[in-house]
Order: C-alpha cells, then structure tokens, then sequence
C-alpha cells in the first residue's frame, strides 16, 4: 500500500467521523489553524527531510513533492486539524463552552 492510499483511507475515515461536529463549528478559526499548521509542516517536514532525519521508500511517495518533503505528510495535519477540535467539543463537560 502507497503512503498515498493510507493518507487517503484514513483522512476519509477522520473525515466521516468528525465532520458534522466540525460544521457546527465556527469555520474561521478551523481555517485560520489548518492554514498556519500547512506552514509550519512544510517548514519543518522540508528541514528534517532534507537533513535526512526522516526518509521515505521512494516507490511508496507519490512523487509529489513541497520542497523535498512529500505531499502525503501533510495528511497528518489536515487529521489533527479535523480530529483535535471534534474531540475537544465532544469530550468536553456539559454546560462548558469548548
């Protein structure tokens, strides 16, 4: 299995689990954290890639690339960017604001 495929199944099935908690939302802040976390992984997947810190089998990637970090590790943001507001609502006390 391509990193492109596990990227996708599993931003699919964060994506069906959160996304009605997620619409009722206010969107700008979701934005404005997705837009900043895109930034700062490129920024930083970019440094530890082209260190060689961090490689990847390159008959896995898909060849698409943001400087030499590979496209597929942005998916661990757009995940986190769904995933950490949807739980935070749900799993916060009833009665608080999250």
């Amino acid at each position: 299995m391509t990193y492109v495929l596990l990227s996708v199944a599993v931003l699919a099935l964060i994506a069906a689990v959160t996304v009605p908690t997620l619409r009722r939302l206010p969107h700008r802040p979701l934005l404005l954290t997705g837009l900043t976390l895109v930034a700062l992984t490129a920024v930083f997947d970019n440094v530890i890639v082209g260190l060689g810190i961090v490689a990847y089998d390159e008959s896995l990637v898909s060849g698409i690339r943001v400087g030499s970090a590979p496209l597929e590790d942005f998916s661990y943001t757009l995940g986190a960017v769904m995933l950490v507001p949807a739980l935070w609502t749900r799993l916060a006390r009833d009665g608080e604001d999250p």
